[in-house]
């Protein structure tokens, strides 16, 4: 069997964030990037990062009423969801930067904190087998 490939945005996933109004794309992603580094690390500090994140938008998280269709609107919000933490980090932060000083930082930061809370990457296999 093959390994799932890890989720990403296709081309009408990225039409339709480029497409969206800044206030909008916050209001749809920032929900669930909170959401997401909240089970990976609840503390104040994250929290705080995120906060220095979600200010420059001035809305409330959850708060979206968007243009596009529902379905549409559906289907984006699960691939969102389904991506990798860093994945839909690396897509707030191209998105956000535009639109929001300061973001690129933050984001940088908040990974560097990540980082370091989950721990040293586990090595390779070829290191860890015992050498015959």
């Amino acid at each position: 069997a093959h390994p799932k490939r890890p989720a990403h945005l296709d081309k009408r996933h990225r039409e339709m964030l480029r497409s969206m109004d800044p206030r909008e794309w916050a209001a749809l992603v920032l929900p669930i990037l909170q959401s997401k580094i909240s089970a990976l690390d609840d503390s104040l500090e994250a929290q705080a990062m995120f906060a220095d994140i979600s200010s420059g938008f001035g809305i409330p998280i959850g708060s979206m009423s968007s243009s596009m269709p529902q379905r549409s609107q559906r289907m984006l919000i699960l691939t969102l969801r389904s991506m990798s933490l860093k994945s839909l980090l690396a897509a707030a932060q191209r998105g956000l930067s535009q639109c929001s000083q300061g973001v690129d930082e933050v984001v940088d930061v908040l990974l560097q904190h990540l980082r370091k809370m989950a721990g040293p990457a586990p090595k390779p296999i070829e290191q860890r087998l015992p050498q015959l």
